[in-house]
């Protein structure tokens, strides 16, 4: 299914922060910054901290899984701008999995990981699980891009999970 009024899908470990909040969201004229976390969506301290750092004038949702779902099928996002973070590529590939059409997805900033990471980026590290869910999802058509500022270059690295 269509994900109307949505603009932009970004995976960034902090979710909601200064680069996001300064950078992102104007440039991408977004009316509502959504947050797609299950821990998130019940920790009231991160949903706090996140709407300090959201622009003013922009809706923020800090949800669940379940709820975004709902929400997007019933086109309850159709008349805004959108842009959706997610905190983890899992997340993400969640979202695809559900039926939920992403057309493109930029990897902002995930550099939690440990161990052995394949580097897509210079603020992106992804773990062997993580490749291949990111491997799917562009093998179904969905464009990867790795892209930490509004003012980076758009890099496609879709060709570096094989």
């Amino acid at each position: 299914m269509k994900a109307e009024g949505f603009v932009a899908f970004r995976v960034d470990d902090r979710m909601l922060h200064g680069i996001v909040a300064t950078q992102w969201v104007p440039n991408l004229n977004a009316t509502r910054a959504m947050v797609i976390d299950d821990a998130a969506a019940t920790n009231e301290m991160m949903r706090q901290t996140m709407k300090m750092a959201c622009p003013a004038g922009v809706a923020l949702s800090v949800i669940d899984m379940n709820k975004a779902v709902a929400n997007i099928t019933a086109g309850k996002y159709a008349a805004q701008r959108v842009f959706c973070i997610f905190r983890s590529v899992e997340t993400a590939y969640r979202l695809f999995k559900s039926g939920v059409e992403i057309p493109s997805i930029t990897l902002g900033d995930i550099t939690q990981n440990t161990g052995n990471t394949t580097t897509l980026g210079k603020t992106v590290r992804v773990s062997d699980e993580e490749k291949n869910k990111l491997r799917e999802m562009r093998d179904a058509g969905v464009k990867i891009i790795s892209r930490f500022t509004i003012n980076d270059p758009v890099t496609d690295v879709g060709n570096l999970l094989d």
